[in-house]
This record gives structure tokens, C-alpha cells and sequence, in this order.
């Protein structure tokens, strides 16, 4: 009788340590992962802009840059200088006019010591001038070229005029409407709350134990 009620008492012990170990297994990764991801940028942003109204021939502007708020001046800023840089990536596409090819601009096909991309936080205004570069002596080294030609995109030109040119074509397109910009995502803070409650959760199973 007495070996039956000491091995009841050690199945009960045994499933408490169990379920604590789990426990604190649950909660030490939650709160270990939120703790790490706690660590990057929290007002990294992604956006979306397009521009159209392109003349002559039509065409559109469709693209997306990501970047952060560094210094907390509500700007997001491109600078050449790593230690300075706010723009972590950056992606444009021109398609659709009838004489000027299809071109996409990235960080890896553009002259860097000639980019340009400031946006206001405040007021969703866009400045972007990015420059076709004509690549390197290596084949890692891409040029930006549509069918031989070199493309570059201003949207900060005389007037208030946006405009394209590209190697071959006599004269620039051109429009006078704005860019239009438009959160695409949020990242860091909602998916570190959701870390941070799973953390939170296991560590007061773990305490129900004490």
C-alpha cells in the first residue's frame, strides 16, 4: 500500500516537472527571439509609388523602396555613406511607352554616387533622380541597359516636370504629375508583439509552478 501511494506521488512529481520543463522551454525561446528581433530597425518601412501620364507615347512608373527613419528627423533619406544611409532598397519599372524601352532600376544597376531618393514621413512627397550606370569592366558588374540603351528617371526637374531620357532617344518623356506613394508594410513591431506575448505566455505558465 505504501509503495502504491510513494509511486503516485512520484507520477504526479514526474508530470509536474514535465509540464515545467516545457514551460520554461516555451517561454525562454519566446522571450529569446523577442529580445534578438528587438534589436532591428522597429520603424523600417516598405513602400510602394507609381507615376504616370508620360508623354509623348504614355507609359508608367511602378516601384518600391524600402528605408528607416534614423536620426528621427521624419525623413527617409538615400546617402552614399553607409554610416548616413536610410534606404535599404530601392526598385523601379518603366514599361508601356511606344518608343522608349522597358527598363528596371535597382541599388545593383544605378550610378550609387549619383542616386538620389528623399521622402517626407510628413507629408508623403517623394524626390527620386537615379542614373542608369553603364556597368564595370567585370561581368558581376551589370549595366542598366534596355536593348543596348542606358535609361536614367527624375522626378525633381525644371518646372515641376518628372523626366525619362534614354541613350537613342533624341528628346526626354515627360509629365507634371506627382508621385504617388503608399505604405506597403509595416515590419518589426507587430510581429515582435506577438513574439513577445508567445515569451510572455510561456514564462507565466512557468511561474504557476513556484
Amino acid at each position: 500500500m505504501i509503495e502504491a501511494i510513494a509511486y503516485s506521488h512520484y507520477l504526479e512529481l514526474f508530470t509536474i516537472m514535465k509540464k515545467f520543463i516545457q514551460s520554461l522551454s516555451i517561454g525562454t525561446t519566446g522571450l529569446t527571439i523577442a529580445i534578438v528581433l528587438g534589436g532591428k530597425p522597429v520603424n523600417a518601412l516598405t513602400f510602394e509609388f507609381s507615376q504616370s501620364g508620360w508623354q509623348p507615347g504614355g507609359g508608367e512608373v511602378i516601384g518600391t523602396f524600402s528605408g528607416e527613419d534614423k536620426d528621427g528627423d521624419n525623413m527617409i533619406i538615400f546617402d552614399p555613406d553607409p554610416a548616413f544611409n536610410e534606404v535599404s532598397a530601392y526598385e523601379m519599372n518603366f514599361s508601356g511607352n511606344s518608343t522608349f524601352m522597358d527598363f528596371t532600376h535597382t541599388l545593383d544597376n544605378i550610378d550609387l554616387s549619383l542616386f538620389f531618393l528623399e521622402y517626407a514621413l510628413a507629408d508623403s512627397s517623394i524626390f527620386i533622380s537615379s542614373i542608369g550606370d553603364g556597368g564595370g569592366p567585370f561581368p558581376e558588374d551589370p549595366p542598366n541597359i534596355a536593348n543596348g540603351r542606358i535609361s536614367n528617371y527624375d522626378t525633381d526637374s525644371l518646372d515641376n516636370t518628372s523626366i525619362i531620357t534614354q541613350d537613342g532617344q533624341p528628346n526626354p518623356l515627360e509629365t507634371i504629375e506627382t508621385v504617388t506613394t503608399n505604405p506597403k508594410e509595416v515590419s518589426e513591431p507587430t510581429s515582435l508583439i506577438g513574439l513577445i506575448l508567445l515569451g510572455l505566455s510561456g514564462y507565466f505558465k512557468r511561474k504557476r509552478f513556484f
